[in-house]
């Protein structure tokens, strides 16, 4: 992928191109006469196969043949059609994640919370939906889940170290399918997108669930097969502005919704606070996920502090739960978001038990500099810490690959993604609780790793 990169493109977020289209072949050599029955036979051409624009994934650049047949049945035509199909005793449910929710309000230029109305207005009133619901329930879950795994881990001393989160498909699509020595590192804890659609499955079984996501990779998450019946279909922003224009439809019309409050909790299954599911917690635009592991560690230890670190760029952040009076870390945690730190991460877990050429020299080298012994013992490694919050996209899923970006160059596209992080913390308000999650949900994945020697994987068993 590097040689896609040119030297005015520093970060490495990868614009599609002929590269990500990627040729699948079959060669059969000629092994002279057999006995065994021969059944058809394979052409030696290469056949390329078609995606869209859209359909590019976010790390791993290019997708198998299958995986394509996958994302053709997660479009918002796909919807329409088995939207218009619905039996009568079916019903409709949609769910939209806080950053498709931001990436929607800036492109419409509303505030947030008019953007929440006139979707919630729109989807009630032109395709009947019965449920209209933010994630936030189900990202409640997972990190539930995270942390209680994590602390379980930790007690044993015997797990592969560090935890690696799951929650980003297309780090777990890489995992499995070029990387599978990382598959042990996976904490096997689905996603809030997975988990909200178990949660609104459980209220009628004969529910269609579509959700507003930020990624295209989230497609292919609602296809495997330990979540394939949570998740019907899978749309981004940029499909869902495509939609209204296709339909011929103004959200502007939508915009104005009288007694707002009671249609937002008539929107709402039974139990679900409208106030909660419709909110964020602290910590990353990604979902928070290592920073409140740190947070629930802190609780059990109140006489510490938490620290944050900045790594080499900032897409690395590792947070050091420390004890105040023995300064010894507690526990710690870390954000490493875009391909490129990733490669870092996953060098340095391939290597871990080898020596390293030259990478003692230059550390020895370095640590002659005053500002080196001024931070001594704080420097970032994610390797270390206890849990990874890994996220493909650079900047995370703020800037992930489905929103309306305008489809910039990337460090215009970087720019955007942090004005909607600043929006994500300023607008979105905060009211996790982790007390209050007591759901009965199925709430694992199982992970497969994907063999390296064949490009054709099998729909519906894996990715």
């Amino acid at each position: 992928m590097s040689a896609l990169l040119s030297e005015n493109d520093l970060n490495d977020f990868i614009s599609p191109g002929l590269a990500c289209i990627k040729p699948t072949e079959t060669v059969k050599e000629d092994q002279g006469p057999s006995n065994e029955l021969e059944v058809g036979k394979e052409s030696n051409e290469v056949e390329k196969v078609s995606i869209s624009l859209q359909d590019c994934l976010a790390c791993s650049g290019c997708i198998t043949s299958s995986e394509e047949i996958l994302l053709g049945q997660q479009s918002y035509t796909v919807f329409l059609e088995a939207w218009r199909k619905l039996p009568e005793d079916a019903v409709l449910a949609v769910s939209i994640a806080p950053q498709s929710r931001l990436s929607l309000a800036k492109y419409y230029d509303v505030k947030l919370d008019v953007f929440d109305k006139g979707f919630v207005n729109f989807m009630h009133k032109y395709f009947a939906a019965k449920y209209v619901v933010g994630t936030q329930i189900g990202r409640n879950i997972t990190i539930k889940q995270t942390n209680e795994e994590l602390v379980r881990r930790k007690q044993q001393e015997t797990f592969a170290k560090p935890t690696l989160c799951a929650v980003c498909p297309g780090f777990v699509l890489y995992a499995e399918k070029s990387k599978p020595e990382l598959v042990p590192f996976l904490l096997d804890v689905k996603s809030p997108q997975q988990i909200t659609g178990s949660l609104l499955k459980q209220t009628n079984k004969n529910i269609y669930h579509l959700t507003v996501m930020p990624c295209f990779d989230k497609k292919l998450e609602a296809s495997r097969k330990d979540g394939e019946n949570e998740v019907d279909c899978v749309i981004t922003p940029r499909e869902f502005v495509t939609m209204l224009g296709e339909l011929h439809v103004d959200m502007k019309d939508y915009a104005d919704v009288p007694h707002s409050q009671s249609l937002m909790n008539a929107c709402s299954p039974e139990n679900w606070d409208p106030q909660v599911h419709w909110a964020s917690n602290e910590g990353s635009s990604s979902g928070g996920f290592a920073f409140q592991y740190i947070l629930h560690q802190q609780k059990k230890h109140p006489d510490s502090e938490v620290r944050t670190l900045e790594g080499k760029n900032s897409d690395i952040t590792e947070y050091r739960l420390v004890d105040n009076s023995t300064g010894e870390t507690i526990a710690s945690s870390s954000q490493v978001y875009g391909f490129r730190n990733i490669q870092n991460m996953v060098r340095k877990l391939s290597n871990s038990g080898t020596k390293t050429r030259n990478v003692k020299v230059l550390r020895k080298r370095n640590t002659n500099s005053s500002s080196r012994e001024s931070t001594s013992g704080l420097a970032v490694d994610p390797v270390k810490t206890d849990f990874v919050e890994v996220m493909a996209c650079p900047g995370g899923c703020i800037n992930g690959g489905g929103l309306l970006n305008g489809e910039q160059n990337s460090s215009r596209r970087r720019a955007l993604a942090k004005t909607l992080e600043n929006e994500y913390r300023d607008t979105l308000p905060s009211v996790y609780n982790e007390g209050d999650v007591s759901y009965d949900v199925p709430y694992k994945y199982t992970f497969t790793p994907i063999e390296k020697s064949s490009d054709v994987v099998t729909v519906g068993n894996t990715w």
